[in-house]
Parts: structure tokens; sequence; C-alpha cells
């Protein structure tokens, strides 16, 4: 053990960690040997730091990264030279980038090729494990760029693997980050023969391309299918996501059938990439909704029915997507590059020790996504190996969108240039994301907020001044959004109305909205209500719920729902269910056979907007030219759309206030707030929680 401590933090400097119960006095002088040379170091300054002196020593020279050094003293003590903030300058990023897409296992029946990269390593050792359970270690072979790399002749498909690295003074056992295989709970990853992986059958859905045009509905794999409501034959898995044939009790249509009856047209799944703070050998023990990431590039074995199986997970997230597919619904994959679930253990660190990560000015680990830990997507090789995860699930798995968890602590170059990658492969695919404005040691201007919006080419941001305007402020349980009856904020209801993207009131344009009263997150709708409105009846409660939902649908902007959002939902009043269990997050589907009519009610106003290009236009020139809003005295909204051929009066009413609204000519009462209806008038009397849709005749 060193008697004190050594970092290169630069390419020619070196700083030096002195405890005074090693010695008091001044050190006279240092030098690095290694890789047959010895350099004279330069004490540029000393500290005094508590307990310890600390010195930056300056040096002309070359250091290899990856040769091992040592610092010697003047009392010809020595220690071992780690690698410190070198890897976090620019210069680093530079030279040891790899632009290659090759990292991970390549399968062939000859031969097997693993490349891995890691500048900092001293030596890197390859652990594989054969089928009968036989370990054999390997020495892996410098390339450069930071790339370590082995060729194994022989059939190893199937094969179980590990890297083993010796960085900063200690051997580090982890899985390959690159892999797109592993045994249950990231214990190994595996070796795979990609021809016998699923061939997805399915062409992509047709879609515009245009955002406006999609209506998204969230939903976790599991609870889609666990409740006892419906006999899943595999509940809470992938293969019962698409399971047709499931119905409620009262021979409703549940689970997937259900789903494609809506007439949505993305289905956004909640992390299916590997995620920690589950079990997967007793998927009973824990829960979690998976924002957790382990490995980015592995299905989640927790759904799977054979999480130790190389092939399993891989081909049942496929099989789900396909189907998917097959019935018109494209996929919307969930994704988390803003942390990962513990940086100690997540191979990064044992790769590259302080590169993977962002740091403050003290040199600790920040924390703004509230895990821990920070994941630097500006360092260059992180920004690829997010863009290389992304392309990866849109090549492999066909996904048709991607959602960013807290995307507000992503880089914007690294957003953009995802974003063009993606259109050179596939223009209609989403992206989409949490754009909050939080602190990051890169500043303001540089993250993927949503009031960058006008950085950010073609993404699209989740709109809290919509949940919090029409459901009430989240943090505030008591306090009554426009949909609970409030009359405060009008103007932001008719700017919501409009897009959010007229009057300069939040976005550029409204396919940059994404508008939702209720995702996972925080309380559901319902439980909101019933916490706001102590003494509203049910009825009523079911009444405000209808109504914001039918404004989320009808507004300009893409619409967002909340999974069980139209048959009242409830977590039981947890605000933040992420580990709650099955008890609070299944889907009820006894709560179909109880709120069929709301249910059609939903569907008719999805019917409804996408046979009227006028609820999606695209530009705000369009708005402006074709949309009116108009806010009354007792708060109800006159919303009107027109074009050549059409004109429609959306009616949306908060109060029990009796109102009579009449008109210069006759209309034909498309919706009357329960059903599709087919009432000529010039006249309309509204004395109810409701929503109404006319149409010029």
């Amino acid at each position: 053990m060193s008697n004190f401590y050594s970092y290169l933090d630069d390419f020619n400097e070196i700083t030096i960690i002195v405890p005074i119960s090693y010695r008091e006095d001044f050190t006279e002088y240092f030098k690095v040997i290694g890789n047959d040379e010895e350099i004279e170091l330069e004490i540029i300054s000393s500290e005094l730091i508590g307990n310890e002196r600390k010195y930056v020593t300056r040096f002309d020279g070359y250091i290899l990264l990856n040769h091992m050094y040592f610092i010697y003293d003047d009392k010809n003590e020595t220690s071992e030279l780690f690698t410190g903030k070198i890897v976090r300058t620019e210069l680093f990023d530079d030279i040891y980038y790899y632009e290659q897409s090759d990292l991970g296992s390549s399968f062939r029946r000859d031969r097997t090729k693993f490349k891995i990269w890691t500048p900092t390593a001293k030596y890197m050792k390859l652990e594989l494990t054969d089928k009968e359970g036989n370990v054999e270690i390997t020495d892996m072979e410098y390339d450069n760029q930071g790339v370590w790399y082995l060729r194994l002749r022989g059939n190893y498909e199937g094969c179980k693997y590990r890297y083993i690295s010796y960085v900063n003074g200690k051997e580090h056992k982890f899985i390959d980050p690159y892999a797109i295989s592993s045994s249950a709970n990231a214990e190994y990853s595996y070796i795979v023969d990609r021809s016998k992986i699923y061939k997805m059958k399915n062409q992509r859905p047709k879609f515009s391309g245009s955002p406006n045009d999609a209506i998204i509905y969230e939903s976790h794999v599991r609870d889609f299918t666990i409740h006892e409501s419906i006999n899943a034959s595999f509940p809470g898995k992938y293969k019962s996501f698409t399971e047709v044939g499931l119905t409620t009790k009262e021979g409703n249509k549940a689970g997937f059938d259900y789903l494609n009856d809506l007439g949505i047209t993305h289905v956004q799944l909640l992390p299916v990439f590997d995620f920690g703070g589950v079990d997967e050998n007793k998927p009973n023990k824990l829960y979690n909704w998976g924002y957790n990431p382990e490995q980015y590039n592995v299905p989640e074995g927790w759904y799977s029915t054979e999480p130790n199986d190389p092939y399993t997970r891989i081909n049942e997230l496929k099989e789900l997507v396909d189907n998917l597919h097959k019935n018109n619904l494209r996929v919307v994959m969930d994704v988390v590059f803003n942390h990962v679930y513990d940086n100690t253990t997540f191979p990064f660190e044992s790769i590259i020790p302080g590169y993977a990560y962002r740091y403050d000015s003290q040199g600790l680990l920040t924390n703004s996504s509230g895990c821990g830990n920070d994941l630097a997507s500006e360092r260059k090789m992180v920004r690829k190996f997010i863009i290389d995860s992304v392309m990866y699930w849109a090549r492999e798995f066909k996904m048709d969108g991607f959602r960013f968890d807290l995307m507000g602590l992503t880089d914007i170059k690294t957003m953009n240039t995802l974003r063009q990658k993606l259109d050179r492969y596939k223009k209609d695919i989403l992206v989409y994301g949490e754009g909050w404005k939080m602190s990051t040691p890169l500043g303001e201007d540089r993250t993927a907020h949503m009031y960058n919006k006008h950085l950010l080419f073609n993404i699209g941001h989740f709109n809290d001044k919509t949940r919090e305007t029409l459901k009430g402020a989240t943090w505030h349980i008591s306090q009554k959004g426009y949909a609970l009856g409030s009359q405060a904020k009008l103007d932001d209801v008719k700017n919501i109305v409009l897009g959010s993207a007229t009057n300069k009131f939040l976005f550029r344009y409204p396919s940059q909205s994404i508008n939702y009263v209720e995702c996972h997150d925080n309380n559901v709708f319902y439980d909101k209500a019933v916490a706001a409105l102590p003494k509203a009846s049910i009825e009523e409660i079911k009444k405000r719920q209808r109504l914001a939902t039918s404004m989320i649908i009808l507004s300009q902007g893409v619409p967002f729902i909340h999974s069980g959002q139209e048959f009242y939902r409830s977590k039981q009043g947890v605000e933040n269910s992420y580990k709650s269990g099955d008890k609070i997050n299944a889907i009820n589907w006894n709560l179909v056979d109880e709120n069929m009519a709301d249910i059609e009610y939903l569907k008719e106003l999805i019917r409804i907007r996408r046979k009227y290009d006028l609820f999606r236009l695209t530009a705000p020139s369009k708005i402006r030219d074709n949309v009116f809003v108009i806010i009354n005295d007792h708060g109800t909204i006159l919303y009107q759309l027109k074009d050549e051929d059409t004109e429609l009066i959306v009616i949306f009413k908060n109060s029990l206030v009796e109102e009579t609204f009449e008109f210069d000519d006759k209309y034909t009462i498309i919706f009357d707030g329960s059903k599709r209806s087919r009432k000529i008038t010039n006249k309309i009397d509204v004395n109810d929680i409701t929503t109404y849709i006319l149409k010029r005749k």
C-alpha cells in the first residue's frame, strides 16, 4: 500500500496527495518512471488541506494511459500513477474517440471477436464460461484509441462472458456494456448468434411522420396483464402484452384487444431495456417501473418467461413489437440516458473512472437526476454510446419512437445529432422527452430543456403547463386546475388549446407540445380530483376527468394518454408508485366493465380527431388563420376551427352554470358529451361539465 497517492489530471499535470500521517515536512522532488522512461516533475504549487498536502506538478513528456507508471518521492517511496481528471479534458476526448460501431462481441461459427473501449486499463482479460460451466481467462491485446480486442477460434455460441480490467490499482470484473444479451440480473453477458434471433415479419405501420398525427398511449408491460381480473396466459410478461382473446368478467375486450380497439397510433412502453430494482429469478419479490438502467442494449428479463436463456428475452420483445405492428400500432420506447442505476457497479467506472459522469468544481459527482449520478452525454464516447444504443433499438427492434426521461439533463448536440441520424434512417420516428430545466455543470444554454426549443430540431417536450393548468399543481394536492373547476389562468388555458405555439407561449410548433394531464409519474387525475374536491360526488369527478381527457385529445399538439386514464384508474392516493407493487400499479380490468360508456366516449373523440385535419395543424400560422378560441365570463371555452371545407365548434365547459349558445347558422351536433349525435340546431343549451362538438351543416 502506498504512503501517498498520485493522479494524472492533464497531459502535462500530475496531482500528488501526501497524508500528514506519512510525512509532515515538505517533499523536495518527485519523478515518474514507466515505459522505460524517467521523467522529472516540477512542483508548481503545494497546499495543506486538512490532514493532507496537495502538490500540483508539471512534466515534459508523454504518458501512455495503457501503461503502468509509478511516482517516486525524495525518500524513494512509490505510488502507482492513477488516471485522474485527464479523462474529462477536451484533448482526451479528441485523442481517444473511437468512431467504429463494432464494440462488444461479434459471433461467427468459427470464431468470436471481442472489443471493449477502455483507454485507461493497464491490462484487460476475458473471462469465458462455456455451457458446461468451465471457466477460461484469456489476455486481451491493446489496439489503439483505447480499444482492446480478442479473437477466439471455435464456436462459442451461448457461452457467458465478463471482462476483467486493471484500472487505478484494482482489478474490476464487469459485464459488457455493449452486449445485447445477458443472464438474469445482469450477472453475465452472452455470446449470441444473431441468425437465431426472431425475424420480425411485419412492416412498420404507415405514419405521416408528423407528431401531430400521433395519439400516444403509455403502458407498463407488467401492469398491463398482471391483474387477476383477466386470465392472461403469461401475466406480466412480454408474451401476454399482445395476447389476443383476453376479456373482462363481463366479456368486454381486455388487454391487447382492448388496446387495439381504442384508435390510438402509438404505444409508449415504460422501460424495456434491462433495469435494476427487481429480481429476474424471483419476479414477484420486487416491483419497479424500470427507470434504473443496468444494460442499455439488453431487453429486460423481468418480463421474460426465461430470463437466463440467451435468446428468449430478445425474441419475446421482438414478437411483442411485431404483433403491435401487425395490428397497425407503432411502439415508442422509454429510454433513460440521464443516469444509471448504480454508478459504482455499472461498467463505465470499471472501464474508465471519472469519464462517463458529471462532476462539480469540487470533484464530486453531481446529482441533478436525483439518482446519485448524472450521465455526461456531452463526452464524445458517451454521446456515441447513447446514439448507437438508440439506433440499435430502431434498427433491430423497429422501434417507432423514443421518449427521453429527464431529457433536460442531456446536452443539445447529442439530441440533435441523434435526431439527424434517425432522420437518415426513418424520418417518421418520434423523439420527445421530459424537457424540464434542471441545474447542470453544462449551463442552461447547452441542455435539451423545453425553453431551448428553438435549438432542438423536431424534438417534442412533455407540456407540464398543460398538466398544471388543466389538472392543478402537482405538488399542491388540493389546488384545482381548469378541469377541476378553477377559473384562474384562463389565458393559459386558451394558449394550451392553441397548441402552446402561438403568442410566444411555450413552443415554436404545436408538434413540440406533448399534451397530458397524467402519466406514470405523480398522482393520477382521479386521485388528484378526489383529494382536491372532497365534497364532490364520484359522478362529478368522472365528468371532470372526461373534460380533461377531451381537452387533451382535441387541443392542438400531440395527445398523450396514460394507461387506464379513460376508465378512472386509481393508485389509491400513492403519488410515486415506482416500487409500490402490483396492488397499486396493476391495471384493474374490472374498471372497463364499470365504465364502458366512458371508454366509448374516448374512442369517439379519437375518431373525430383523426378524421378532421383541423385538430392536427402543424404550423402556428395555420393555427392563427384557422382557429379561434374565446373563453366567456363563466369560463366556458368556445373553440372554433375552420377551413375551406369544414367548420367545427368545440365547447369545453367546466361548471354547472346554465348557458345557452345561439349561432348564425345551423350546425350538426356530432358529439354531445356522451355519444355520437346527429341533431341539427342553431341553438344549444349547456348546463353540465361536458364537451360538445358541432359541425356546420
